[in-house]
């Protein structure tokens, strides 16, 4: 879609007797902005109306209403102030303004729904509404007084120009959504060759039979957005969702310019190539590689050698620029950042720039310093905070902020040694002891770190202290090893055949009692719910497929899961979540219906947090309850979660390890 403002006529106006949107008259329409003239013609009269045509508006004002004979008296009053039109376009132009105007039915809408960035209904969108009308009256005032100077724009305007729109009956895009139809439908189109259908401009490109270089763009309603009298070549239509189209012509097809999406020229061609990089920069290249950032609509300089340039993660852009430097040392590509409209936020000063948090707005960068890259922090003003003179600063990719834990970040100075850095880059103690492991994640958990003291593996917290010595650095490295090949499923040994059983066997040795006690410790204690909750799994074992198997070293140990299942997903007690939903933690009530869960909020949520972090937040808000979070099955990618009472924790770990099952009470 394309926001369009539009002009439309109509016998009433809605909720008056005999409104009816099929009799509504397209007169005129404008892509991304509102003309001068569309307000004029509304005028002192304006008045804020509902429009069906949108759902929110139908009993809503949303678009401005005027009369008819006003506009025809404002367009009379304006074409008397205004010169002899200097061509024979401009002769079409006003006679057809003024044919339309005169077949135009009582009431003249000015549909800007789509202009006003906000939704109907709101204040905002109100406030938007009604300073258009003001506009529209302060013209009309202008007007009234024949004040030249106010409006200039509409004096020297041609045909179809951003102050006038562009103004045919078949003017209608706002009354049905524009889409391909067929081309054998469109008379226009008939002789010409159909490049394409352009879902971006709305448009088919076309050119004429025997000149295919030559191309222009067509809307199915006729109106030609790039007429093929133009005589443009090589049409940058893949830009126009950015709102830009870029064009050479047949003359000089090596110097380009750019069109907004009306078809007027924003930048006559020049030499080189453009590549639209925002709907607010342009990067021009010329033939022997220079290139420079500009800016649109206007052109103007922004950033003068800049190589290469990339949309980012975090919205923000990447460019990329050479040293002035002749040596080879010296020599190199130096990255910055911008952001849309072409601000620089970090200086090209830096080998790479790492995506910013979204809520600390901080980012790694790096510099090559003596032949070694080293890492460093900056804000987002372009700030240093830390200097680059780490090895290593903890994040989880090559481009992502740094992890957060406990508002420090873990870092590996410049001569191997483990530190945590503040949010504002300073060391939080001085650095004594290299990591114990080179693997990320392995040298830093949630509440410590592994370092190395005296050839052996020790946990030291986020202030430096010391807190257990494990084992010798080598055997540390080999039980990292270890568990992390089994993990993966790397591991030489054959894993052990879980039993299962069939819902016969499992109902066969059903003890209501002992299930009835098993289930209360997932309700906490609740006997009534807790029967109720065995009854719902007995019965569905009963209709089960009888060919069906659930796992466990005992009937009794495979109905427990069971248990969890029916308090979790039918009686909402508990939940099972990805590794990877860290965005379902705050709305963790949603899935475990509980008073105690009904006022939790992750607040201390930091960038690069997982979803160990948010169940640590969920038990230390469930404890002052008495209420402990438990993981039925620890060890795997996904997370069986309920609640139980903190009284009963012990009893749940014991009855789930008899089923061979590896709980996690947090």
């Amino acid at each position: 879609m394309i926001n369009t403002a539009a002009l439309f006529s109509t016998a009433f106006l809605p909720g008056q007797a005999g409104f009816d949107t099929d009799t509504i008259t397209g007169l005129a329409e404008w892509r991304l902005d509102i003309p001068m003239l569309f307000k004029l013609l509304v005028g002192a009269g304006a008045q804020a109306t509902a429009w069906p045509i949108y759902g929110d508006g139908e009993d809503c004002p949303c678009v401005l209403a005027a009369p008819m004979v006003q506009a025809q008296a404002s367009w009379q009053a304006l074409s008397a102030l205004m010169d002899r039109p200097r061509d024979a376009a401009a002769i079409v132009a006003r006679s057809a303004i003024s044919t339309l105007l005169a077949g135009g039915q009582p009431w003249l809408i000015l549909d800007c729904v789509q202009l006003i960035p906000h939704d109907i209904g709101t204040p905002e969108y109100a406030a938007g509404l009604e300073g258009l009308r003001a506009e529209a009256q302060a013209l009309h005032l202008a007007l009234q007084r024949g004040d030249k100077e106010a409006l200039t724009p509409l004096l020297d305007a041609g045909a179809a120009s951003p102050a006038t729109g562009y103004w045919s009956a078949t003017a209608d895009a706002q009354l049905a959504d524009v889409e391909e139809l067929g081309a054998d439908e469109l008379p226009f189109l008939q002789g010409l060759e159909v490049v394409g259908w352009e879902e971006d401009a709305l448009c088919y490109e076309v050119s004429a039979a025997g000149e295919p270089a030559v191309t222009g763009l067509v809307t199915p309603y006729g109106r030609w957005i790039v007429p093929l009298s133009q005589r443009y070549v090589d049409l940058g239509v893949y830009y126009a969702d950015d709102g830009w189209i870029t064009f050479a012509t047949a003359d000089a097809p090596d110097a380009h310019g750019v069109l907004d999406l009306n078809g007027t020229v924003v930048l006559p061609p020049a030499p080189g190539a453009l590549y639209v990089i925002t709907p607010h920069l342009l990067q021009q290249i010329d033939a022997d590689g220079a290139s420079r950032l500009l800016r649109l609509p206007d052109g103007a300089l922004l950033i003068d050698r800049v190589d290469n340039m990339c949309q980012r993660e975090d919205g923000l852009i990447d460019i990329e620029r050479q040293t002035d430097q002749t040596d080879d040392d010296g020599k190199r590509n130096v990255c910055g950042v911008l952001d849309k409209i072409g601000k620089v936020v970090v200086p090209p000063a830096y080998s790479s720039v790492q995506d910013f948090g979204t809520k600390k707005k901080i980012a790694v960068v790096s510099q090559r310093i003596a032949g070694r890259f080293l890492f460093g922090l900056v804000n987002s003003q372009g700030e240093l905070l830390a200097p680059c003179q780490y090895e290593a600063i903890d994040c989880a990719t090559t481009s992502s902020p740094p992890k957060l834990r406990k508002n420090l970040i873990f870092a590996i100075d410049a001569q191997g040694l483990a530190c945590m850095l503040t949010l504002d880059g300073k060391q939080a103690f001085t650095p004594l002891y290299p990591p114990a492991h080179h693997l990320r994640g392995v040298a830093v958990q949630s509440d410590f770190l592994y370092v190395v003291k005296d050839g052996m593996a020790w946990s030291m917290d986020f202030t430096g202290q010391l807190l257990e010595q494990f084992d010798t650095v080598e055997n540390f490295k080999a039980a990292i090893t270890a568990q992390l090949s089994e993990a993966m499923g790397l591991s030489k040994k054959k894993p052990v055949r879980r039993r299962s059983f069939t819902p016969a066997q499992i109902l066969a040795k059903a003890d209501r009692a002992q299930l009835r006690s098993m289930a209360a410790l997932f309700l906490q204690g609740d006997a009534d719910l807790a029967a109720r909750c065995v009854d719902i799994t007995l019965d569905e074992l009963a209709e089960d497929d009888p060919e069906e198997e659930y796992e466990g070293d005992t009937p009794a140990a495979a109905c427990f899961f069971l248990l969890w299942s029916t308090a979790a997903h039918t009686l909402g007690h508990g939940t099972t979540l990805d590794w990877k939903a860290v965005d379902e933690v705050p709305r963790i009530v949603q899935h475990i219906d509980l008073p105690a869960l009904r006022d939790f909020s992750w607040a201390e949520r930091e960038d690069g947090d997982a979803m160990a972090e948010g169940l640590a937040a969920i038990a230390a808000h469930l404890a002052p309850h008495q209420l402990r979070l438990i993981n039925m099955h620890g060890g795997e990618d996904t997370y069986y979660l309920g609640v139980v009472r903190a009284q009963d924790a012990a009893a749940f770990k014991a009855a789930a390890l008899l089923a061979a099952l590896r709980p996690v009470v947090y």
